[in-house]
């Protein structure tokens, strides 16, 4: 018998389920782990040493649709799953359980088709995306165990690959603090100004650190500009998400919106400065990292203006942005490198 956590949602919502993962092995350590994700999360999934075996669900893609919930369903009952853990709050994942034939499906009561499912939680508001994960295991009367971070990965010989390759175009000598600056996020309303990032690059680097922009592929474009703009190296595109965990556990300190990156920073244990804009820290996407901090805007009439952020500010003014000053950044940035948490 088998064990599945499904979570389908992007790559933040799969970096923070890895620590699920963790909890969930630990409370059934003899029964293998298969996880279901987006193609953007499998790398990360599959060096997660607990986890048995990856499932990559192309939901937006060759498996969207009926079809794909069938032939997703058919694979877990190939495993004989016993426990399907679903994440996603969908339809398509509640509906991907029930297929699966699994005797225990537990889910959050406000997901789609919760009803289908055997075991539901009420999500409590205000609680951390970790510490809702783990009411799906309470609810079976099991204790998760605490998390522990750094979480160890095992990469492959292309990923650490990736890694050496990263930390020699970084230049980073005895002496110097690596410093990762993340500016993208899939969401407009939730990028901070680039021209401020780019400041704060240029400040870190007159105090001597080594200052190196991360991203996916898409992020490739803005970071590459910006790194050149002031002299800093662009890393965006050259590391796979359990590469990234793996650079960031050589990092001082990321600095990033709320997006994946932050995620990914929590289980490097890299200390995080994750700016919010038109999301909130109560929606429970914060940084784990220990002495990480939050920035937010001065008290805002219209945020937060939605769960996700949008693709454009409601108002056009992008206010929750712009009113974040550069210099309020950096001077959290300098306390954080002076005075590193324990």
């Amino acid at each position: 018998m088998a064990i599945a956590i499904i979570q389908t949602a992007f790559l933040g919502d799969t970096a923070l389920s890895m620590l699920f993962a963790e909890q969930v092995h630990r409370a059934f350590p003899s029964q293998p782990i298969v996880f279901v994700c987006r193609p953007d999360g499998t790398s990360l999934a599959a060096a997660h040493p607990a986890i048995s075996q990856v499932i990559t669900y192309d939901k937006r893609g060759r498996d969207r649709g009926i079809s794909g919930i069938a032939r997703m369903a058919a694979r877990l009952r190939a495993q004989h799953v016993e426990y399907v853990f679903c994440l996603q709050r969908s339809i398509r994942t509640t509906l991907v359980a029930l297929a699966s034939r699994a005797r225990y499906r537990i889910g959050f009561s406000t997901a789609a088709g919760a009803l289908l499912l055997t075991h539901r939680v009420r999500p409590t508001p205000g609680l951390h995306e970790v510490e809702r994960n783990r009411l799906l295991l309470e609810v079976l009367g099991i204790q998760p165990s605490p998390i522990a971070l750094p979480l160890e990965l095992r990469l492959s010989p292309h990923q650490q690959e990736q890694v050496s390759h990263a930390l020699a175009a970084c230049e980073v000598h005895r002496g110097h603090r690596l410093v990762a600056i993340a500016p993208g996020a899939v969401w407009a309303t939730k990028r901070w100004l680039p021209e401020r990032f780019a400041h704060i690059a240029a400040q870190l680097q007159s105090l001597g650190a080594r200052v190196a922009f991360i991203g996916g592929a898409d992020d490739a474009a803005l970071c590459t500009a910006l790194a050149g703009h002031v002299g800093a190296v662009s890393l965006a595109g050259m590391l796979d998400p359990a590469a990234t965990v793996a650079f960031l556990r050589r990092c001082a300190l990321l600095i990033a919106n709320d997006s994946a990156p932050t995620h990914l920073a929590t289980l490097a244990a890299c200390p995080t400065i994750t700016i919010f804009g038109s999301t909130v820290p109560a929606f429970g996407f914060t940084p784990l990292a220990p002495g990480s901090a939050v920035i937010e805007p001065p008290p805002l009439y219209c945020r937060p203006c939605g769960a996700h952020g949008r693709r454009r500010c409601p108002r056009g003014t992008l206010e929750c942005m712009h009113s974040i000053a550069a210099e309020v950044v950096f001077e959290r940035a300098r306390t954080i490198l002076e005075h590193p948490s324990s």
